[in-house]
């Protein structure tokens, strides 16, 4: 089981598009894979679950979509030069113990020119102190109006095939 992470708590965002994208192009691979929208988290989590209290909700979250699954696809948009608060408050919640030795493919969504470059390095920054392996090819989905389709597909042949080439180097680990 492969998880795709939203990395935004924004409802309706693009982030969950291309998270969905890619839950469409490993479908199409008969991959098993489940998509998590963190607008889906408690909202609590953050002032319980991080500090010692026990929130069921967050734990049968983290359980289900970090914890069980072999691997995970974070997809992040850029915010303030990174990535959303949100998504660290989120890792903050895990137990490295649970995570150790996972592999992680990881996407940066922006309006702009960057594609959240300086986010997916800070995230490989986190995902290596924990223990977790990163694939090295990261799609810069960087002016994402121009790049997503009204079916909310990649449209760009060159972006599809770096895709292509990172999820085909995760589900070779």
């Amino acid at each position: 089981m492969i998880t795709i992470v939203a990395g935004t708590n924004r409802k309706n965002s693009v982030t969950l598009k291309v998270a969905q994208y890619y839950e469409k192009l490993l479908n199409e691979k008969g991959k098993s894979c489940q998509v998590l929208d963190l607008a889906k988290l408690p909202e609590d989590f953050v002032f319980s679950s991080l500090y010692g209290e026990q929130n069921s909700r967050f734990l049968k979250i983290t359980q289900q979509y970090i914890f069980e699954p072999s691997k995970l696809i974070v997809v992040t948009p850029e915010y303030n030069g990174s990535f959303p608060g949100i998504m660290k408050s989120f890792i903050d919640g895990w137990d490295p113990r649970k995570v150790s030795g996972k592999w992680v493919a990881l996407a940066g969504v922006s309006s702009g020119r960057q594609g959240n470059a300086r986010g997916m390095d800070d995230l490989t920054n986190i995902f290596n102190y924990l223990k977790i392996n990163v694939i090295p090819v990261k799609p810069p989905l960087s002016q994402i109006s121009t790049l997503l389709n009204e079916k909310g597909e990649v449209s760009d042949d060159g972006m599809n095939d770096l895709i292509q080439l990172q999820l085909d180097l995760l589900l070779e680990k």
